[in-house]
């Protein structure tokens, strides 16, 4: 019996012991939490309810699926037309009958960038062809490897939905049919988790976070002492403390005034800018989170971050350096797992929508690349959304470029100038002098 038919349950009992799988063992636990020095254990969900990562994550994965994915026969590249008849070009446009490709790309990147992981399972046609991608928590993913090289997946089956899909499918699903989106990986099968790695700066700020909110439950300011000039009973003292927690603690008390007992005193505990920078804190903590992610400060509304440079420069350098490795990665394993190379095939995604520039930009730049013979006035207008005009797609070469002697440079018309060997110049009524010795 194959390692298939014993990971999938099916067949007899017995098996050798060496066709097991064993769970792949990365750098840093697969499934859960991860423990920080802050004292919090930090997970997609946990990280998630911090500002700052959620904004950043969130960017990021939108202006990925902002980039609109096709296919392209190789020879011609995005000159050529776009193949529609390619299962997977139905699936890029449609991934499956609940999501939109947009939805869709938005979850498995999302689950790529904090646990380094994006898995979907392929369901197929009764001919083999790949029909929807049906994406999957990382958490509930357990990659297997056997000895024989062999690599799957088990996928815990979380909810109605994915136990009614998932049905007809084994417990441990073969790498064919999962499509894997990994990130940095020490061992070439699993990516290592971005919160695994960050955990600690994440904890911080999660810590950071909690703590805020523990000084707005406690009364929106640092703690104090209740001061007494005589010596106060347990019992008094206890009582004293109650009523002041009554009295001040919680944003609803706030403003509420309090009276105190005879010679009882209260006394701020402040905090000094050596004991808690805390707003600088925060800040720091933003700032740290965010780099982990490859987002810079002004996307999540920090423009001051960019100083002097252009919102535009800006803008490329962050397409460049963060969202084309996205797209190049994601190009390449689909090529690969779903065969378009044997197809003469290869998968794009559109960046040109994250670098719409603002509409005086845009009118210059496209006069430029008519006046350059880039393109046809009709291809400018169908990117700005308008509809084409007759004789609009006959590129418009420069003057200065016309060869010599042409109609198009002004110069003497077609056919005049010095004539062939042998010939005499038109005497003017259409004659031609005869040749002489």
């Amino acid at each position: 019996m194959g390692l298939f038919s014993f990971l999938s349950g099916r067949g007899s009992a017995t098996v050798e012991k060496s066709s097991a799988g064993a769970p792949v063992s990365g750098a840093l636990p697969i499934l859960g939490s991860t423990a920080s020095v802050a004292g919090v254990q930090v997970s997609q969900v946990t990280a998630m309810e911090v500002s700052n990562v959620y904004a950043a994550v969130m960017q990021r994965a939108k202006d990925f699926a902002r980039c609109t994915p096709r296919l392209f026969p190789v020879e011609d590249g995005r000159s050529g037309e776009p193949n529609k008849t390619h299962p997977l070009a139905r699936i890029l446009r449609r991934p499956n009958w609940v999501q939109t490709w947009f939805e869709f790309a938005v979850q498995m990147h999302v689950a790529f960038i904090l646990r380094g992981n994006a898995y979907a399972v392929i369901l197929r046609k009764p001919d083999g062809d790949p029909q929807y991608l049906i994406p999957v928590n990382p958490d509930n993913v357990l990659v297997l490897e056997a000895s024989d090289g062999q690599v799957f997946y088990q996928v815990n089956r979380s909810g109605l939905f994915q136990l009614a899909v998932l049905r007809d499918l084994p417990v441990a699903i073969p790498a064919e049919d999962v499509l894997h989106i990994r990130s940095l990986s020490f061992n070439m099968l699993t990516g290592a988790p971005t919160i695994g790695l960050a955990s600690n700066t994440i904890g911080i700020a999660m810590a950071l976070v909690q703590q805020a909110g523990r000084w707005i439950a406690h009364g929106a300011r640092p703690a104090g002492v209740l001061q007494s000039k005589k010596k106060l009973t347990p019992e008094t003292a206890e009582r004293l403390r109650r009523q002041w927690e009554d009295l001040k603690a919680g944003i609803q008390n706030v403003g509420k005034t309090a009276i105190l007992e005879d010679e009882i005193e209260w006394k701020p505990m402040q905090l000094t800018s050596v004991d808690l920078q805390f707003i600088e804190q925060r800040r720091l903590a933003v700032e740290e989170t965010t780099h982990w992610f490859g987002v810079p400060l002004y996307k999540l509304g920090n423009l001051g971050s960019l100083g002097s440079v252009k919102i535009d420069d800006a803008e490329q350098v962050y397409v460049n350096g963060t969202i084309m490795p996205d797209i190049e990665m994601w190009e390449q394993k689909l090529e690969m797992h779903f065969g378009l190379d044997d197809a003469g095939l290869e998968a794009d995604f559109d960046e040109r929508n994250l670098l719409r520039a603002s509409e005086s930009v845009r009118i210059n730049n496209q006069r430029l690349r008519v006046m350059s013979a880039l393109a046809t006035p009709n291809e400018c207008r169908r990117e700005e959304g308008l509809p084409p005009k007759p004789g609009g797609d006959v590129l418009m070469f420069p003057v200065n470029l016309g060869a010599l002697g042409s109609d198009i440079s002004g110069s003497p018309a077609d056919g005049a100038g010095r004539p062939d060997s042998g010939t005499l110049p038109d005497g003017g009524n259409g004659s031609k002098k005869p040749e002489t010795d």
